[in-house]
């Protein structure tokens, strides 16, 4: 049981480390700032709520199953997918409101 587990704690932590890491990668490749807060949802929204359930897995795994700890995970997963949609979406009117350039290949322009 414990390589079952073992594997799945492993694959939630590396998983999510490499959505982090997609993510930064594609930020780097991003031609304005606009596709750069775009795809920071990747990491925000898929990659650190699989690193915390790994974190659970492995804090019950250790510690043994707790309800209130169950419900902190839910709540942390829920907060970290509501921040991602609220703060990409006032990142990007930041980022268009401040005058940034945006990449000609931006079509069709809907904020204009």
């Amino acid at each position: 049981m414990s390589i079952v587990l073992t594997l799945v704690i492993g694959v939630l932590c590396i998983g999510g480390a490499l959505f982090v890491l997609t993510s930064a990668w594609a930020m780097l490749r991003a031609r304005d700032g606009l596709s750069r807060i775009n795809v920071l949802s990747g990491a925000t929204g898929m990659g650190v709520p699989w690193m915390v359930t790994g974190v659970y897995v492995h804090h019950v795994w250790v510690h043994g199953f707790d309800v209130v700890d169950l419900i902190k995970l839910f709540v942390a997963i829920a907060g970290f997918i509501i921040m991602s949609s609220v703060a990409s979406n006032a990142l990007g009117r930041a980022a268009y409101r401040s005058g940034a350039q945006l990449d000609p290949a931006t079509d069709p322009n809907d904020l204009a």
